[in-house]
């Protein structure tokens, strides 16, 4: 009896061994648009891709994140609807960042009188997955992304 439970001890080890680990979704930010504005507040329109490298699709709810802009903490936030990052692809959404004027003028001022369309950013995102009960993950990514204006509605 010994032998058989040490036997299937060890074949148990070797199968979790050969499992593959679930690797984690990578973010980019892809635009940055101005948005309408409300008296002393100022929407951003965030362009965020989310990458699945893995073989099965991945259920995302609750997102929070809060960003670095030119080097100005720019804002956090969350984003609450469900998403479906399908396997090995991606999906491409757009979350609303408000900035209140009064704290937010020297990122405002950069992003008016840049002479450049690109700026420099760090996003940290946390996002609940769905799947399996992993429960949240957290992600950060550098880079650098373009600006511009969001067409009028």
């Amino acid at each position: 009896m010994k032998k058989l439970f040490l036997f299937l001890a060890t074949w148990l080890l070797a199968a979790c061994a050969t499992f593959n680990p679930v690797s984690k979704p990578e973010v980019a930010i892809t635009s940055i648009n101005l948005g309408p504005s409300n008296g002393l507040q100022q929407q951003l329109l965030i362009g965020l891709q989310l990458d699945n490298p893995n073989a099965f699709d991945l259920k995302l709810g609750r997102l929070r994140y809060d960003m670095q802009i030119a080097g100005s903490k720019l804002a956090s936030g969350r984003f609450n609807e469900a998403i479906s990052v399908p396997a090995n692809g991606q999906t491409v959404i757009e979350v609303p960042v408000g900035i209140n004027l009064l704290s937010g003028l020297g990122f405002l001022k950069t992003l008016m009188t840049s002479a450049s369309d690109e700026l420099e950013y760090t996003l940290n995102l946390s996002a609940d997955v769905g799947n399996f009960g992993f429960g949240d993950v957290s992600l950060v990514k550098s880079g650098v992304v373009n600006i511009g204006t969001a067409p009028a509605k």
